[in-house]
This record gives C-alpha cells, sequence and structure tokens, in this order.
C-alpha cells in the first residue's frame, strides 16, 4: 500500500506540473468557484494484516490476512476557493451512516473463539488542490482524513479501535452549464493499526490488524 500511496503522489505531482504549462487558454478557476454539494458512491478494497496471541501458556502467535470489498454511498459537501486564473482549492467533507458491512472474520476450528468485525458510519475531511484544464473540466489531488465505526460481534469480550485513516487520490471534475457536475477519482487510504482483546472469552487472546483500502468514486452533484 505504500508503494500505492507513492505512486499515487508521485504521479500526481507530474501531472499537476505538466498542465500549469499547457492548460488551454479558455481554461477558469471562476467556472469552479462556490459551494457544492452531491451525493457519491465508492467501492473499496480493505485488507487487513494481523496477527492473533492466543491466550494459552505458551502465548503462541498466528499470523494471517483477511479482506472485503465495501461498497459506499453517501452525502458530499463543500466549497471551491480560486487561487489564480486556473488553479482552485476546494475543502469538503463526505460521509453516510451506511449498513454495517463485515471486514474480517476470526474462525476458530473449535468454533469457540469466532468472530467478525463490521464496519459503519465513515466520514471524511479533505483538501483538494486542483487545475482547471478547459472551461468545463479539472484536474485533482486529494489529502484526506477518513474515520469509521467499528464493532466487533461473537466470541470476544472487548472491541476494536475505530479506523481512523490518511487518504490520497486523483481524480477529474466536469462541469455542465446548468452547474451539475460529475467527479470520479482513485485513490488509497491508510489506516492506524486496530486492536482487540477477549477473543474466545480470554482476557490474554489479542487481535491486532493494520488496514489498508485501495478505492474509485464518482459523485455528482451541483454547485451553486
Amino acid at each position: 500500500m505504500k508503494t500505492l500511496r507513492n505512486t499515487i503522489c508521485a504521479y500526481a505531482v507530474v501531472l499537476l506540473g505538466s498542465l500549469g504549462f499547457t492548460t488551454a487558454s479558455n481554461a477558469g478557476s471562476s467556472d469552479f468557484a462556490g459551494i457544492f454539494v452531491a451525493v457519491h458512491g465508492e467501492v473499496n478494497g480493505i485488507q487487513l494484516d494481523g496477527t492473533h496471541r492466543g491466550g494459552t501458556s505458551n502465548d503462541e502467535i498466528t499470523q494471517g490476512r483477511t479482506g472485503a470489498f465495501v461498497p459506499v454511498m453517501g452525502w458530499e459537501g463543500g466549497f471551491n476557493f480560486p487561487l489564480g486564473d486556473v488553479f482552485f482549492i476546494t475543502m469538503g467533507a463526505k460521509g453516510g451512516p451506511g449498513g454495517k458491512t463485515p471486514i474480517a472474520e476470526g474462525d476458530d476450528y473449535e468454533n469457540v473463539a469466532d468472530f467478525s468485525v463490521e464496519i459503519s458510519s465513515y466520514k471524511e475531511y479533505y483538501i483538494q488542490p486542483s487545475i482547471s484544464v478547459f472551461d468545463n473540466s479539472a484536474i485533482h489531488i486529494k489529502l484526506g482524513r477518513q474515520y469509521a465505526d467499528l464493532e466487533a460481534i461473537g466470541d470476544i469480550t472487548g472491541q476494536p479501535n475505530n479506523l481512523n485513516g490518511r487518504t490520497y487520490a486523483i481524480g477529474t471534475t466536469t462541469m455542465g452549464s446548468n452547474g451539475l457536475f460529475i467527479r470520479s477519482e482513485a485513490g488509497a487510504t491508510t489506516f492506524e493499526e486496530i486492536s482487540m482483546v477477549g477473543v474466545g472469552g480470554s482476557s490474554n487472546a489479542t487481535v491486532n490488524a493494520q488496514p489498508i483500502a485501495a478505492y474509485g468514486g464518482i459523485s455528482i452533484g451541483y454547485k451553486f
């Protein structure tokens, strides 16, 4: 995931730098200026690399990997600030209640330590530098902070800490003459480690996991 994140950032820097010298004469940041609202949908591919330390006398450690595809739909809103003829920056937020979706499972052979982890109620705050390349199109890079609630169910007495991660993305926005716009982007999110205790009812049994995610999404909205 670190390689993917670095690739996104490097590609975005090169792309924005080159377009700074090749933008069309009819491009304009004023076409994007103002408040906007939108609905969005995206698909996240989440992977967790983790360890399970059993509550046994020899303190045995088991390593594993799991993952899931998590579809997300919700709201989005923000403001586009012009910073020149073609440059502008977006400050925004997005989120949504969403349903609970399993992202990890622990399956014990003796069925005394089976559990699953579900994700719900995510939100994201972001800053998005952009360049208008035509009078109705722009490209952007995005740096964001993402949060989501986690809940463990099954043979476990503790709960995981909630997700907290950094998002890196690149994308495009196309603006219509009537204020409607469509935005597409792809990116990656690196999350802080999550941990749980009480697997199988043992206070010494712990699970630690490092979640990472890659996603693609589309927003459809209106700029006032």
